[in-house]
Parts: structure tokens; sequence; C-alpha cells
């Protein structure tokens, strides 16, 4: 009685944590799709148009997928991708990682050790004033809403993640071997 009162916990609480993940898929895919495609335009080159607002965004991140020995995997399926909504217009920026170490490995620096460093970066064309900046990564399961507001000229959005602290030992600083919790938005 006392294994199938346990075995009936167990599928409990596998079925909530399942079904959690799954609402927050949800939310990402649906929070990556744009309904609008007059909010902002790619810049190419030099060109800045007059009376627009250049975002200059860049987010530089570390990860990893799984690492088995002296091999460490970068995100495949699905790849690490950054996924921007601005006023209802979304696009996805993708990059090629680069394996990095900063060693030794330091509790109290969170990119220490050995990963893949993703570094994305877009510029972008839209209206100055006030603007809807919605920050999705589908690897980490992370949405990040905020309000940001843009000048005429050019404005650098830096966008900083926050990762979470490692599972087996929550006494130790954040670590990006545990995955990304947030992301902090600066725009200078």
């Amino acid at each position: 009685m006392k294994t199938v009162l346990h075995f009936a916990c167990m599928i409990m609480i596998a079925s909530l944590l399942i079904s959690g993940c799954a609402n927050s898929r949800g939310l990402i895919a649906k929070a990556s799709i744009g309904s609008k495609q007059d909010v902002f335009t790619d810049v190419l080159g030099k060109e800045v148009p007059l009376g627009k607002a250049i975002a200059d965004i860049k987010f530089s991140v570390k990860s990893i997928s799984s690492r088995f020995l002296w091999f460490y995997n970068k995100h495949n399926d699905p790849p690490f991708t950054v996924h921007l909504n601005i006023d209802g217009q979304a696009t996805v920026l993708e990059t090629e990682p680069v394996l990095e170490e900063i060693s030794p490995i330091d509790s109290n620096v969170p990119e220490s050790g050995t990963g893949w460093r993703y570094q994305f970066s877009k510029q972008i064309a839209l209206a100055p004033g006030k603007h809807q900046l919605r920050i999705v990564l589908p690897v980490d399961d992370v949405i990040v809403e905020q309000e940001i507001v843009l000048r005429d000229g050019l404005n650098r959005i830096n966008l900083k993640p926050l990762y979470k602290k490692r599972l087996l030992r929550p006494y130790k600083g954040e670590s990006f071997t545990a995955g990304v919790k947030s992301v902090e938005v600066v725009v200078h």
C-alpha cells in the first residue's frame, strides 16, 4: 500500500512538472510571434535615416548544453536563439558560438569555466520614444518585458544575462552552467 501511494505521488509530481513546462513553452511561442511589420527596419551599413532612433542591440551570453568528460556540447536542438519583440514586431537573433575557457573556476564569477560564448548583435531603426521590448530565450524558458525610451540617433541597448544558481550547490554563486534566469536591459 505504501509503495502504491509513493508511486501515485511521483506520477502526480511528474505530471505537474511536465504540464508546467508545456505551459511555459506555449507562452514562449506566443511571445515570440509578431503581429506587426511596420515598427522597425534593419539597419544595413552606416546609413542612418533622419528622424529615426537607431537601436544597437548587443547580448553576450555563455551557455552549455551538456558535458561529457572533456567534450562540451553546444545547443543544437533547439539552437540557442534570442527572440526580440518590439511593439508587436518580432525578429530572431542567431549566431555561431565560440568555445571559451575562463580559468580558474570561481563561484564569484558566473561565467568562469569552459562553455560556449554566444555574441548576438543587431541594429534596427525605429521611431524615437517609448517602446515595449520583449526578450525571449526559448532554451532557458525566459521571457522579459520592459518599456524602453529611445532618443533620436544612436541608442545602445545592452542585454546582460542573470544566471541561475546551480541546483546541487545553492549556497554558491550564480553559474552559466545552470542557465539564464533573467535578462537585465540597459539603454545608453
